[in-house]
């Protein structure tokens, strides 16, 4: 059994699956089409999830995964990341003329939790920043107020007051797809939805914002779970 989302799309021309970030079927329907053709979609497809599930990444460390993937996306560039040593918490040293991040750890009390709370308080004001430049970019008003918290399951968030919350693993994300998830929601201060008005504001923020869409579900799915273990 596969849990699964069911989600309307005014831009989808028939049903199609895809896994997200959580391994759920996320069912995209055509506004006109029925839950019963999307259930009979979801059945046809079993074979197919049972396959892509056994293909999915096995869960990894932040630190397993910064080795394999050693770079950060900081203030809208690909940034180098090196590991050294401390008897100290966890923390993150970055060179701003050489493009590279140091994360220092201590090798003998490797503590996933730690870790990530070290990437997350790197993260915020990089996060932030790019938020603001990207509006200065796109000519967007800026949102009333900007987090960047641990979500467990979503990039972000916009709410009607106006304020947007991130999820600080932006920073693992490649750049396009880091830049999406801002603009994204920063298309919702102005659309609370995601109707034709939201996607096609999306689109003139991005003209990439389809496709990009879809990488960013086949990301998440590695990206998205990393420390959440240490929870």
């Amino acid at each position: 059994m596969v849990p699964y989302v069911i989600r309307r799309s005014g831009r989808s021309r028939r049903i199609s699956v895809t896994l997200d970030c959580q391994n759920r079927a996320l069912l995209t329907l055509p506004k006109r089409a029925t839950l019963k053709a999307a259930n009979e979609f979801l059945g046809e497809c079993g074979d197919w999830l049972v396959d892509q599930l056994a293909k999915g990444a096995k869960t990894r460390s932040l630190l397993e995964y910064l080795r394999d993937k050693p770079f950060l996306t900081l203030n809208g560039k690909k940034n180098f990341v090196s590991f050294a040593f401390t008897n100290r918490c966890p923390y993150c040293e970055y060179n701003i003329k050489t493009s590279k991040v140091l994360l220092r750890y201590d090798p003998h009390t490797v503590n996933e939790l730690r870790i990530r709370e070290a990437l997350k308080k790197f993260s915020k004001p990089f996060i932030t920043q790019r938020l603001q430049t990207l509006c200065e970019l796109k000519s967007i008003d800026p949102p009333q107020r900007v987090t960047v918290r641990d979500q467990s399951s979503r990039w972000g968030s916009c709410s009607v007051s106006k304020g947007i919350s991130l999820n600080w693993r932006l920073i693992l994300l490649p750049i396009q797809l880091h830049d999406y998830v801002i603009l994204h929601e920063l298309a919702h201060l102005k659309e609370m939805n995601h109707s034709n008005s939201f996607w096609g504001l999306l689109l003139s923020y991005d003209r990439r914002s389809h496709k990009l869409d879809q990488k960013l579900d086949e990301a998440g799915r590695e990206i998205i779970s990393l420390g959440q273990s240490a929870a």
